[in-house]
């Protein structure tokens, strides 16, 4: 059980951080209402490229000792629920922005994420980032990687639009505001 839900966490744990999500996500939801109808394509794209690319890479970096170990729950709402829904929907209601408020966007929403995450369930608790010392270090390392999101999420449709040219279109159209 602690390999699922984490030392002494349960369901109670777990509400709070889909509470937090929740409430980052009517943040998130407060500049915009939904994703766009001609955003929808892009944004199931990019969920399912995101989801489980970095469910599997968070183990994978556990593995290599540059994470801590996620919790499967924990990693599986975090990459599913988490990265896949709200980052996603943060990146459609974005992409009028500036690239630098972007990218400020993604690693602030992100940090609080983290930082509830190791409040309600005692994770993220490595102690060091790429050599860096501290567990805020950790923490905001981390959060600024989350900041690329916007970048690496534009870059992989640019590449996939090149097989399926309405991905592209969908993103060029709502970045328009069309």
């Amino acid at each position: 059980m602690v390999e699922l839900l984490g030392s002494e966490n349960g369901v109670g744990e777990y509400l709070l951080v889909l509470l937090a999500y929740a409430a980052l996500f009517a943040l998130m939801s407060h500049a915009k209402s939904g994703v766009a109808l001609n955003a929808r394509h892009t944004f199931w794209v990019l969920y399912w490229g995101w989801a489980p690319t970095v469910f599997i890479g968070n183990y994978l970096l556990y593995r290599l000792g540059l994470m801590s170990f996620l919790p499967w729950v924990n990693n599986f709402l975090h990459t599913f629920v988490w990265i896949g829904l709200c980052l996603g929907f943060l990146f459609t209601a974005s992409l009028r922005l500036a690239w630098w408020h972007q990218f400020l966007l993604f690693a602030i929403y992100s940090f609080i994420t983290k930082r509830a995450e190791r409040e309600f369930l005692g994770t993220w608790e490595q102690d060091h980032f790429f050599g860096i010392r501290g567990n805020t270090a950790y923490l905001v390392g981390w959060s600024l990687m989350d900041g690329l999101y916007p970048f690496i999420s534009r870059a992989g449709v640019g590449v996939l639009s090149r097989a399926v040219p309405s991905l592209g279109t969908s993103l060029l159209a709502a970045q328009r505001g069309a």
